[in-house]
């Protein structure tokens, strides 16, 4: 009797062995183990998937589409879940704070997350070859520049970066847009250095990041800015296929309604792209600077239902807000680099882009005939 019952206790223990490492072993890889996992959201659309398309054009299988390395989506991170691993070595904090901002004493600007690297528009914009012409400027710098950059964080493809700001959320979302390109995992602190100090972060002991010597080489595992940006053609293509494709412009009513441009200069003309839905980026977060809750967000943008989504502004950067909080609920949504800048530039007589479909495709037109200074 007992010789039976030591057999059964040892095939019960063998097969709770085996049930846990079928539990471990069906764990998704995660990129740091210390970062708390949020939960993906279930929104109520399914956005359709981009097809991948070939060289000449034509759709290709879905076996042969490039796996994304990294996040599968920016995760909005709070306050809550950074404080207990910001000092953590695999953790990049990133500040997006203006220098001139950092000069006011006392300001969220001058009080930085201790230990983080800052950035600065400067640092991240320069003459971009894939807009219709380098003389736009506002543009993103290749691959081979923010390897540069990352190169003096002494992080690695496999550190998680955390991005903030101060003052100016829609930069930090560019430079995590920016980041995400790149294929690394990245995490977008919601309500900035506010937040942290209203939650008693620590804080000072920050470098602009640029002035930082090279502390290792660091190459990027996956560049494909196809993953969260589009180009000019692509976004005209999306205008003529309401079926599949909703444009959503985040500028200020005023520019919305073509009475002006934003102040920053570099627009060509005011107006709008036809048919584009207007959600300025300001209303997706609270007074005080956090995301709203994800049911509200959903009301807000219930008018999207299954389809694709373009977000766009003058420059690319208030979008990139709209863009980091729609990729966080699940939605298939892509910012346009070139925005307004570029589309006002391919409309207006300073180019001598075609301007018989896309003409037809905006609204309020307005030709300044030159850059808005």
């Amino acid at each position: 009797m007992k010789k039976v019952l030591s057999v059964v206790l040892a095939l019960a223990l063998l097969a709770a062995i085996a049930v846990g490492c079928a539990n471990v072993t069906a764990q998704p890889d995660t990129p740091l183990s210390t970062v708390p996992q949020q939960e993906a959201p279930a929104p109520t659309p399914s956005p359709a998937p981009v097809p991948a398309t070939t060289a000449d054009g034509q759709d290709a299988a879905e076996d042969d589409e490039p796996e994304q390395v990294g996040a599968q989506r920016p995760v909005i991170i709070s306050v809550e879940e950074l404080i207990p691993i910001f000092e953590d070595e695999n953790v990049i904090l990133i500040g997006a704070i203006s220098p001139a901002a950092a000069l006011v004493p006392f300001s969220n600007a001058a009080n930085p997350i201790r230990g983080s690297f800052l950035v600065w528009t400067d640092d991240i914009y320069g003459p971009d070859p894939t807009l219709l012409s380098s003389d736009l400027g506002f543009g993103r710098i290749p691959a081979s520049q923010w390897e540069d950059l990352l190169s003096r964080t002494g992080g690695t493809p496999d550190s998680t970066f955390v991005v903030y700001h101060s003052d100016a959320a829609a930069v930090g979302a560019r430079v995590a847009w920016h980041l995400y390109q790149l294929g690394l995992d990245v995490r977008f602190l919601d309500g900035g250095v506010a937040a942290w100090r209203a939650a008693n972060g620590r804080t000072g002991s920050s470098t602009r990041l640029t002035s930082q010597p090279v502390r290792g080489e660091f190459r990027a595992p996956n560049y494909d800015p196809s993953i969260n940006n589009v180009t000019l053609q692509e976004v005209m293509d999306a205008a003529q296929d309401q079926a599949q494709w909703v444009i959503v412009d985040t500028r200020t009513l005023a520019e919305y309604n073509g009475e002006h441009t934003s102040s920053s200069s570099g627009g060509f003309g005011t107006g709008r792209i036809k048919d584009s839905v207007h959600i300025e980026w300001t209303r997706l977060h609270d007074e005080d600077g956090f995301v709203l809750p994800e049911d509200e967000l959903l009301e807000i943008f219930s008018f999207i239902g299954d389809r694709n989504v373009i977000v766009f502004c003058q420059g690319g950067i208030r979008s990139s807000y709209s863009w980091i909080v729609l990729r966080d609920l699940g939605y298939n949504v892509r910012n346009f680099d070139g925005s307004w800048i570029e589309w006002s530039y391919a409309l207006s007589s300073a180019s001598d882009f075609p301007k018989d479909v896309i003409s037809g495709l905006t609204e309020l037109w307005s030709d300044n005939g030159a850059v808005i200074r």
